[in-house]
């Protein structure tokens, strides 16, 4: 179908999302090939891999409110592009680097850019979306970079099949794209950007949502640190793992998302962190290879909702003006609850067990579910 956006006023979400996913791709498979390189050319340890790989998060993290801050100003094209062009430098970098340092250094370049396209392009893609309905919208829209993520590894997999050079060159390839595809948008409108101070990125309402989505990652941030190990030190089914969790989730999503404009984002997000909760609960009572992937769909199907209810809940209890500093703001706490999860399911894991390591993550869930229940609905 012929992208007629330009013929209108109406926002381009089909190269913004086309944009997003090709930039995720590349985020997504270096997350497979990095580690591999990194072991391979530099010998580094578990430690260092383990830093490289979380430090573009933080990355993320730290940018991703200047860059909601700006789309909400008109400046949407603008930060897309620059996010774009920092993520092929990134990958460049990567892919060049001489030493471990020049990893670190790219990698976080990497990750700001991530950071500027997804949160330079959403407040951009639902301009005209009513407030009421960017729940749901934004779940939709967030497939863009949850489809990069999830299928990232696999077109790394198949790409270093052909060596190490080929895979850096393929994912260059897909940051070069997004980078060209936003290029040829047209503009994004008239900028007026406001003298700029700390206090726009810490918007009124968007505390409590921030807590839970934050809180909810760190389920997701678990199983991406230690489900593979795992898996392969005894119930088997490591190869399955990642990707069970990516299909529940992506499955749910495109489903459920619309349910936030109808029933609201606090319900959504109960149901989401029961399921969630469910899940892990699952895999600590299990230790048969079915069970366990098992309870991975679950928490796969419980953290896919969570994103669209807490933009639902914060939307909702912000300033119109500031809906994209307001989500990209809340997003954070995801990269950082990932960031957390991470670093204390290593340690859970290496000190006690891995059901240690799921306990918590359970823990957090449940938390997270506390502060969903807590907050007032609101229409």
């Amino acid at each position: 179908m012929t992208d007629r956006s330009h013929l209108t006023n109406a926002p381009p979400v089909r190269r913004l999302w086309a944009t997003v996913f090709l930039a995720y791709l590349a985020f997504g498979g270096t997350l497979q090939l990095l580690p591999l390189t990194l072991s391979t050319r530099f010998h580094s340890d578990a430690a260092f891999i383990g830093l490289a790989v979380g430090i573009a998060f933080a990355a993320t993290a730290l940018c991703r409110p200047i860059a909601g801050w700006a789309s909400d100003a008109g400046a949407g094209r603008r930060v897309v592009i620059l996010g774009a062009a920092l993520t092929l430098a990134g990958t460049l970098g990567q892919a060049l680097a001489a030493t471990e340092w020049h990893v670190l250094v790219s990698r976080v370049v990497m990750g700001a850019g991530e950071a500027a396209v997804f949160s330079g392009a959403l407040p951009w893609a639902w301009r005209q979306v009513p407030p009421h309905k960017r729940g749901g919208a934004s779940g939709l829209f967030g497939l863009s970079m949850w489809s990069g993520l999830a299928l990232g590894p696999l077109v790394a997999s198949t790409a270093v099949l052909g060596g190490q050079r080929i895979a850096w060159l393929t994912l260059a390839a897909l940051g070069l794209g997004s980078l060209i595809v936003v290029v040829t948008t047209r503009s994004s409108g008239r900028v007026h950007l406001p003298t700029f101070a700390l206090e726009a990125l810490w918007v009124r309402g968007m505390a409590a949502p921030s807590i839970m989505f934050g809180l909810a990652a760190y389920g997701y941030g678990t199983l991406s640190a230690v489900l593979v190990l795992y898996l392969d030190s005894g119930p088997g089914g490591s190869s399955l793992g990642l990707p069970v969790f990516a299909g529940a989730f992506l499955l749910v999503r495109v489903a459920g998302s619309r349910m936030v404009d109808r029933i609201g984002g606090r319900t959504v997000a109960t149901v989401s962190l029961l399921v969630e909760a469910l899940g892990f609960v699952v895999i600590v009572a299990t230790g048969t290879t079915a069970g366990v992937l098992g309870g991975v769909a679950l928490v796969g199907a419980g953290c896919s909702l969570a994103f669209p209810a807490a933009v639902g809940m914060a939307v909702a209890r912000s300033p119109q003006h500031t809906a994209g500093a307001t989500v990209a703001g809340m997003t954070s706490f995801w990269d950082l609850g990932i960031l957390a999860a991470g670093v204390s399911a290593g340690i859970l894991a290496e000190a006690f067990d891995f059901r240690a390591a799921f306990i918590a993550a359970l823990a957090a869930a449940l938390l997270a579910l506390i502060v969903a229940v807590s907050m007032p609905a609101r229409r």
